[in-house]
């Protein structure tokens, strides 16, 4: 009886402490009952361990706390400068887990992060003390080589897509890093070595099904729910948890002729002109990405990374005069299997490295801009900096900014300056790069006008998201409204639903 009486009279006392100290006194046996959270709008809280085991009852995948085995292994992104502990991971299995996961974060109110493939430059695909509705369980790919059409999960990678859809002779617009997730690049626009041929990744999405804040399983497509459609198509994860994608699929591969030329830095000038105009007029079936970075063992270069994604006999005499340029350091060019082209930046891209990026579009790469690019490279930069150009135009600027939520649609390039440090635990490298790309995007961003909302970076203010939307913002406002009244979804480029 005096035991009874004891742990009443102390539930009764934490319950009127600070939260900071509930959160303490919660590490005891009889109050581990609560678990500390962060609201959606940011304010503390608690969740009850019993609401917490009625959530985990009603998954078939799993609900993983932070004493739970796999936690760790969960909760850790591609990008290893965010390093944040959600207080529960859901691992869905299937659209029925993520209506439970929605459910109970309204019912919560929780902060909320939605991880697909994990590879969110901004870290956002997890969060502190939220609920982390993870996808990655969810990875099926379904082809339909008669319609030409594929369903893929959300939690698919862009190499399990590729594979299966090259089965059958087939692509669609993936990117160029095989261990990104298919959810995030399609929602955020999607480009990749095929958008000048085919359109980016959110032009080709046919369809989908999509968990809203509601809670509802809600069907998009050309016929049903077209609105939402439209702003899936490069709106970013704003409008809900979509579940199931559905692609338009091309006949193409599965030789492709392409690889890597590299020159040396010494002439930089004078290719990076004549690069400028050899991809202004490029055929739609080539991408001709370029950079300048130090190789470790060439040294200061500049670099390209070519597909061909028509004939290989044809790309073999496009990129001829690409070679002229200079005499090359390297070239490995040649055919080579798509799904093995795509996985060329894998090693240059590992998963648990530190990254920061800034990023912008520019419609053609003018002397100032070469003159600026090379400025910064002739100074001395971190080891694993590099500055790219990412080949746009073609069937992307084909499209009208207003038919999908993807609004910039005419620039010829992406601009990249980009940074990464091996130990992410590393401070002071983490704070020499990141200082770097800052300063010397400083003098870069003038150049450009909007960017690519799944290059967003951690300090990225929302005035820049908004204009990156351009013309389409107002519409995309009021499409949150109808499906996020609330903002449950907002940890990605967002677009609150009060700022019509």
């Amino acid at each position: 009886m005096r035991r009874r009486t004891f742990c009443t009279s102390a539930l009764a006392y934490i319950s009127t402490m600070p939260l900071a100290l509930r959160a303490f006194a919660a590490s005891g046996a009889e109050a581990s009952a609560e678990i500390p959270v962060i609201r959606r709008q940011g304010g503390e809280g608690f969740v009850s361990r019993k609401d917490c085991d009625d959530l985990r009852a009603s998954l078939r995948g799993a609900l993983l706390l932070s004493s739970d085995p796999g936690y760790d292994n969960a909760r850790h992104l591609w990008n290893g400068a965010f390093d944040r502990h959600p207080a529960m991971i859901a691992k869905c299995a299937g659209a029925a887990d993520v209506i439970q996961a929605v459910n109970f974060a309204r019912a919560h109110d929780l902060l909320v992060a939605v991880r697909g493939g994990g590879h969110s430059f901004s870290g956002q695909s997890a969060c502190d003390k939220g609920l982390m509705i993870d996808l990655s369980l969810m990875h099926s790919v379904h082809v339909d080589p008669v319609l030409r059409r594929t369903r893929v999960e959300p939690g698919a990678m862009l190499g399990e897509f590729d594979r299966e859809a090259q089965s059958f002779g087939l692509v669609t617009t993936a990117g160029a890093v095989s261990h990104t997730g298919v959810a995030g690049l399609t929602l955020g626009g999607g480009f990749g070595r095929l958008a000048r041929r085919f359109g980016l990744a959110c032009d080709n999405l046919r369809a989908a099904d999509v968990v809203t804040a509601d809670g509802r399983l809600v069907e998009t497509s050309a016929n049903e729910n077209p609105d939402l459609l439209w702003g899936l198509r490069g709106g970013g994860g704003n409008f809900g948890i979509v579940t199931s994608f559905e692609y338009g699929l091309h006949p193409a591969g599965p030789i492709m002729y392409g690889g890597d030329l590299l020159f040396a830095a010494s002439d930089a000038r004078a290719i990076l002109t004549q690069f400028a105009g050899f991809a202004a007029e490029a055929p739609d079936e080539m991408y001709v990405a370029g950079g300048m970075w130090t190789d470790e063992k060439l040294g200061p270069i500049v670099g390209f990374n070519i597909c061909y994604c028509g004939r290989p006999e044809d790309g073999e005499r496009a990129i001829a005069p690409l070679r002229t340029f200079r005499k090359p350091v390297r070239d490995r060019l040649g055919p080579t299997p798509y799904v093995r082209m795509q996985t060329d930046f894998d090693a240059t891209y590992p998963w648990g490295w530190g990254y920061y990026e800034r990023s912008g579009f520019i419609k053609k790469l003018t002397p100032e801009v070469i003159d600026s690019v090379i400025a910064i490279m002739d100074a001395p930069y971190p080891a694993d900096a590099d500055i790219y150009f990412v080949h746009q135009g073609g069937a992307i600027a084909r499209t009208k900014p207003e038919a999908t939520a993807f609004w910039h649609r005419d620039p010829l390039f992406a601009l990249l300056i980009e940074t990464d440090w091996h130990d992410p635990s590393d401070g002071r490298a983490r704070d020499e790069s990141m200082q770097w790309a800052r300063t010397q995007w400083a003098a870069l961003q003038k150049f450009t006008d909007g960017f690519y909302v799944n290059e967003l970076s951690a300090d990225d203010p929302h005035a820049r998201v908004r204009s990156t939307y351009g013309g389409n913002y107002t519409r995309l406002v009021q499409l949150k409204k109808k499906y996020d009244p609330k903002n449950l979804f907002h940890m990605n480029a967002n677009v609150p639903p009060s700022e019509v």
